[in-house]
């Protein structure tokens, strides 16, 4: 991870006050810890957990002690979870009280580590830990919202995963009383990183308009293929189970995958050469977050890109016509009166839609790409 470990010397070092941002179980302490046993920065660690004497306190308590720290020429780290705009305002507001360099170190790890960490460990300061971790885990991560430079930081460093967290640690120790680190955003995520070259692609190709000419063309060389000659293969289509593959699962099965997959929430599908992108439904255990505000993002979305790709459509597959964000999709996209021609919701096995007699799509996107 590309953190620009590089520092300024000043004649008069600014304090720094990096406030922690993360789920219980992330390791917030621990990088308090490692960075303030091996820094020749004088630093200050302000936990809620252990404000009040060694006990738990309040978030005025946590900002006197950093208000104090900072006075007397200390950095100081804001241990406390963090994860939205509104626990961090405070503390960023202490940068006016005193010439300070504001930073966020942002321990996005996977929710499963920051669950496994939380239920193993014992002893905790705040008592976060056994059964009751992993819902609070959970529950955080449904409301968290990423720091931004906006908010007032001069520094963000964004860390998904435990060498990326190492890395940032050792840039911290290596801060000297008179360093200053470069300001700006570092190991952020790209969000359009993971957006496979096939939908990139897809939506090349269906930007270009269709004028008369072409479509005669198309017509033209559809009708001048000789019997039996069949279209190549498209590489972004789905793999089409073989005949032994079908009679491993058995007809009865079959016949069932194809009975829901030809269910439709808003539009009866129909094998015509629309160019077509098929994206799943994320309603699972797996992910922590808010149906509600999902959907919405996901109709924001689909009436953004509705709009860019011109003749093509999109659809939003799920396995169950009772998936709630199916449901919730269905509902707002009618809202919004979008048209179902160029969006619809489909219920099916987004692995087998067009070998099981229902949808056709040029593209299928997996959960990662949005």
């Amino acid at each position: 991870m590309d953190l620009d470990q590089t520092s300024h010397r000043n004649k008069d070092g600014k304090p720094v006050l990096v406030i922690l941002v993360g789920p219980p179980g992330s390791g917030k302490s621990t990088f308090c810890e490692e960075v303030m046993r091996s820094s020749s920065r004088s630093w200050l660690r302000v936990c809620q957990d252990t404000i009040g004497n060694g006990k738990a306190g309040n978030k005025a308590q946590c900002l006197s002690s950093a208000a104090r720290g900072l006075k007397d020429g200390k950095s100081v780290f804001i241990d406390r979870c963090n994860l939205n705009r509104e626990q961090r305002s405070d503390f960023v507001k202490l940068q006016g009280e005193t010439q300070i360099d504001m930073h966020a170190v942002v321990l996005d790890l996977p929710a499963k580590l920051c669950i496994s960490r939380s239920v193993k460990r014992s002893g905790h300061e705040g008592n976060l830990q056994g059964g009751k971790a992993a819902a609070v885990v959970n529950r955080m991560l449904q409301n968290k919202e990423l720091p931004k430079l906006s908010e007032g930081f001069n520094r963000i460093t964004f860390c998904q995963s435990e060498s990326n967290v190492k890395d940032a640690i050792d840039t911290y120790q290596k801060l000297g009383p008179l360093d200053n680190l470069s300001h700006g955003c570092f190991g952020q995520k790209n969000p359009d990183s993971k957006i496979q070259s096939s939908i990139i692609k897809f939506l090349k190709k269906v930007e270009v308009p269709v004028d008369t000419a072409s479509k005669e063309n198309s017509i033209r060389d559809s009708n001048s293929k000789t019997p039996g000659q069949s279209d190549p293969p498209c590489k972004d289509m789905e793999k089409i189970p073989s005949a032994h593959d079908n009679s491993k699962s058995g007809s009865k099965e079959i016949e069932g995958q194809a009975d829901k997959s030809s269910g439709s929430c808003h539009n009866q599908v129909s094998l015509d050469d629309t160019p077509t992108l098929a994206f799943p439904s994320i309603s699972t255990s797996d992910f922590q977050f808010n149906h509600d505000k999902a959907a919405d993002i996901i109709v924001e979305k689909v009436t953004e890109y509705a709009n860019k790709v011109g003749n093509a459509r999109l659809v939003l597959v799920d396995l169950t016509h009772k998936s709630k964000i199916l449901s919730l999709v269905k509902s707002k996209a009618a809202e919004k009166n979008i048209d179902t021609q160029k969006f619809f919701t489909h219920v099916g096995d987004i692995t087998r839609l067009y070998s099981t007699g229902g949808l056709r799509c040029n593209v299928i996107a997996n959960a990662a790409n949005w």
